[in-house]
């Protein structure tokens, strides 16, 4: 069976490492078949490695982390970027519209978007109806507790296909999460995640990766939380008060 990581960072997003040493890293590691570098919407580190994967001794998947309005989406097969800040509908569309395959990415982290987790929770099918391809249900990374528990959960209800990623931002963090698949290359992969046939595997991140990361999850955590507030919270008006 083979192994994919397919969700990673570098240095063009918020990873510690620069694409080639991400690929080079991988390279002497020698477990992994099948990865895509997924950078927060900027697309340059996958697309040079995607120019130079004749270069190396594993499959390499075009791909980004899309920001859309309800979390994170993994957009993989895509060489064009999509828009940010887009309904969860309207990012899978826009990734479909380019032949590619469309996966949740930790849907239950409150740090991301937590207005997004509250819906999750309380109607799952709408993952399904927005057209997602498939469920992340073990990200190496989460921060919040019971986040790839109940992305598995949500996964088996809605019959959903499955994949674990490391979401590496340290060279150390790669292959933490993986999906295995039978085959050894992309269109292997592409067809288990399609066909419900693959197995989810992994560990969580070294404990200096959180440390090193804790300043943007805090600044996160507190943005998501703004957010929710202010859309529970109507605006206050004002009123012109006449004193007789």
């Amino acid at each position: 069976m083979g192994y994919a990581d397919i969700h990673m960072h570098t240095t063009a997003s918020d990873g510690f490492a620069t694409v080639k040493e991400v690929l080079n890293h991988i390279t002497r590691m020698g477990t992994l078949n099948v990865i895509a570098i997924t950078d927060h919407d900027v697309m340059d580190s996958s697309l040079w490695a995607y120019e130079h994967r004749n270069d190396y001794p594993f499959d390499i998947i075009p791909g980004v982390e899309v920001s859309s309005a309800e979390g994170h989406v993994l957009a993989l097969w895509v060489t064009h970027p999509i828009a940010r800040n887009l309904s969860l509908q309207d990012t899978v569309t826009a990734i479909h519209s380019q032949g590619g395959m469309a996966i949740l990415a930790h849907p239950f982290e409150v740090v991301v978007c937590a207005d997004a987790c509250y819906r999750y929770l309380r109607n799952p099918e709408i993952v399904r109806e927005a057209g997602i391809d498939a469920i992340e249900v073990h990200n190496a990374g989460a921060v919040t507790p019971g986040n790839n528990m109940l992305a598995r959960r949500m996964a088996a209800k809605l019959r959903m296909p499955i994949v674990g990623n490391s979401d590496g931002h340290s060279l150390a963090a790669i292959g933490r999460g993986t999906t295995r698949f039978v085959g050894h290359t992309a269109e292997d992969f592409r067809s288990a995640v399609t066909r419900r046939a693959t197995l989810v595997q992994g560990r969580m991140w070294p404990v200096e990766d959180y440390v090193a990361l804790f300043p943007n999850l805090i600044r996160g955590k507190i943005n998501s939380l703004k957010d929710v507030a202010g859309r529970l919270v109507p605006p206050t008006t004002s009123r012109n008060i006449t004193t007789r």
